[in-house]
């Protein structure tokens, strides 16, 4: 996007007026981020709701994860609805609408969007880390000691965080 809006822009609505078609959803999808990802969140929701094609989840969580960043409380409220009406079952987007209404201290559609996460049995995948001991490299989740080396694993991982970093 490297500040060039105004030349998206220009080739967006060009798309009609100077080729006589009309934008695809995809199309939509990358002027809305383009707008959404320079902050111009209002303007983004603006084409959002004028669009002739019906906006999707992905289009939605567009401008949901602009409102997190700019700080659009209101607008991001409004945006959650948007994309619950879609029924988008990423835990991600649940989690931003939970934090845009912490934000805003909606403590109660904090706790509706909880529940839904609850209701939905949404789950966030595990965490996984890499670790190499005597150039052998190993993968493990979060929670998970079922690794055959974990032994090994976490005593090298507890010397390393005893010992002070040597950026040396």
């Amino acid at each position: 996007h490297a500040g060039l809006v105004d030349e998206g822009l220009r080739i967006f609505y060009s798309i009609e007026k100077a080729y006589g078609m009309k934008p695809t959803l995809e199309q939509y999808g990358c002027i809305l981020d383009l707008l959404a990802r320079q902050g111009k969140v209002k303007d983004a929701y603006s084409l959002l709701i004028q669009m002739p094609v019906k906006a999707n989840a992905k289009i939605w969580g567009i401008l949901l994860s602009a409102c997190r960043t700019y700080h659009e409380v209101e607008l991001g409220q409004i945006v959650s609805v948007h994309l619950l009406n879609a029924k988008h079952n990423d835990i991600g987007s649940y989690v931003t609408m939970s934090n845009i209404h912490a934000a805003g201290s909606k403590w109660e559609g904090v706790r509706e969007i909880r529940e839904l996460i609850k209701t939905r049995n949404l789950k966030k995948p595990a965490g996984c880390s890499w670790i190499e001991v005597d150039r052998m490299k190993s993968t493990f989740k979060s929670g998970d000691f079922s690794h055959p080396e974990m032994s090994a694993i976490l005593t090298v991982l507890n010397k390393e965080v005893k010992e002070p970093f040597n950026f040396a």
